[in-house]
């Protein structure tokens, strides 16, 4: 097969030029926008409309399906993206426009979307027009799953649901679910390292407010309902959840071990033996903080609409993140604990952590057997991420707790700035990510 990075990188650049924006506000989704981009993918891959089956799940997510030929005995594969992109900020920070999707002299691909996490939708859909233009018919039942607000972390109308409570009245259970994250890296040893992600945090915005009566500011209180909450919520940073070593996190230490400073070596290799050790340096250093606790920070508040204004309202958001094994429930119990009985609280939105999926499944060796055939003598981390993906909403469709947020791209450091301004990505790390999926869909179900 050619790997063409040219055709490639154009049909990825078709895709960040269609400005696919969620909206938190289910009333407020760009339906038309999506529909350009569902439109731009059946001129762009005509082969993979001809031989799956497409639907419109809710507003615009789409769901495809290939009926394989049943000759093998695996549960379906289902790969998963989304088709949604933060909003692009201030375009005068740009380098380039944020969805010119302009190509440089040097390759990179500019444009919101590019890296996060169109290029997953463009690597699967490359594969397929390859593999179908080869002859090549699945033994198994292979489903693409893209949703169109994965950013805005689920709440109402989150796609990813909608896809699950579709499949799941179908019938329909998986062998594996792959989503987008992760990846392959080389150290400066030239040593290639694959970051395998198998598990998430859970995720949690709340609300914590006091109302008061308002009035004048020229009569003010002694503490207004903006000063209370305020306190409470500064009180609760230094009331934090305790952390703790967790499975998945053990897992990952000890994976990364050899790759550490000296210090930090020793703990990952035995990280229960230097157990205190750790939960020492989580009170200074972030990086370990967020792998040994449920996490709670203040990110927006509210008071009065004018400065001369008593608030009559006054709220802080906290966005939590919440530890494998873990609860929203416990979360709330630990509040409850930590803040006066003047001080409410209310859930905006939240999920609890999905489950941990294995090292030791069909799905996670088959990974470990195409990426040792791309890049010999590879070695494997399976870690866990602060951050959420709509493969959470999957993992009770997996019996083999096979769902894994993996890609073929290789992180050579000319690539990202998903989430910020100038998005970016290396167009020569493309075709290998797009033979990484032929190998996935040529080798899953033997």
């Amino acid at each position: 097969m050619k790997y063409d990075q040219k055709v490639f990188a154009e049909h990825l650049q078709g895709m960040v030029q269609i400005p696919t924006v969620s909206s938190a506000d289910p009333g407020k989704t760009r339906v038309e926008e999506f529909r350009k981009l569902h439109d731009y993918l059946s001129e762009t891959y005509p082969l993979v409309h001809k031989t799956l089956s497409r639907e419109v799940i809710g507003k615009c997510a789409l769901l495809y399906h290939w009926k394989g030929t049943g000759a093998s005995s695996h549960l379906p594969l289902m790969m998963t993206a989304h088709q949604d992109v933060v909003p692009e900020g201030d375009h005068s920070m740009w380098k380039y426009p944020p969805f010119s999707g302009f190509i440089d002299d040097d390759g990179i691909l500019w444009g919101r979307g590019a890296t996060d996490s169109k290029c997953n939708i463009q690597a699967y859909m490359d594969a397929l027009e390859m593999l179908i233009a080869d002859g090549f018919v699945p033994d198994y039942d292979l489903y693409l799953a893209f949703g169109y607000n994965e950013e805005i972390m689920g709440g109402e109308g989150a796609a990813g649901q909608i896809i699950h409570d579709e499949l799941k009245k179908r019938g329909i259970m998986l062998g594996m679910a792959i989503d987008e994250c992760g990846g392959v890296q080389q150290n400066t040893n030239g040593q290639y390292i694959a970051n395998i992600i198998v598990s998430e945090k859970g995720y949690a915005d709340h609300e914590f407010y006091v109302d008061d009566k308002g009035g004048h500011s020229a009569y003010p209180p002694l503490h207004t309902a903006l000063s209370k909450v305020g306190k409470a919520v500064y009180d609760l940073e230094d009331r934090r959840k305790k952390p703790h070593l967790t499975a998945p996190v053990i897992q990952e230490m000890k994976a990364k071990a050899q790759f550490m400073s000296d210090e930090l070596a020793v703990y990952f290799n035995n990280p229960e033996a230097y157990e205190s050790e750790l939960l020492s340096m989580a009170e200074y250093d972030r990086n370990i903080n967020q792998m040994l606790r449920t996490t709670t920070t203040p990110t927006m508040a509210k008071g009065s609409d004018q400065a001369n204004i008593l608030p009559e309202h006054a709220g802080i958001i906290t966005n939590s993140r919440i530890l494998p094994g873990e609860t929203l429930e416990e979360l709330e119990e630990h509040f409850r604990a930590s803040i006066p009985d003047e001080v409410k609280f209310r859930l905006v939105k939240g999920h609890n952590p999905p489950a941990v999926s294995s090292v030791d499944s069909y799905g996670y060796n088959l990974l470990k057997e195409i990426m040792n055939e791309m890049y010999p003598g590879i070695i494997f981390i399976p870690s866990m991420i602060a951050g959420g993906t709509d493969s959470r909403y999957y993992c009770d469709l997996s019996p083999e707790k096979s769902v894994y947020r993996f890609t073929g791209i290789l992180q050579n450091g000319r690539s990202g700035g998903a989430h910020s301004v100038n998005e970016h990505i290396d167009t020569s790390v493309i075709p290998a990510n797009v033979e990484f999926y032929v190998n996935l869909f040529s080798k899953y179900g033997k």
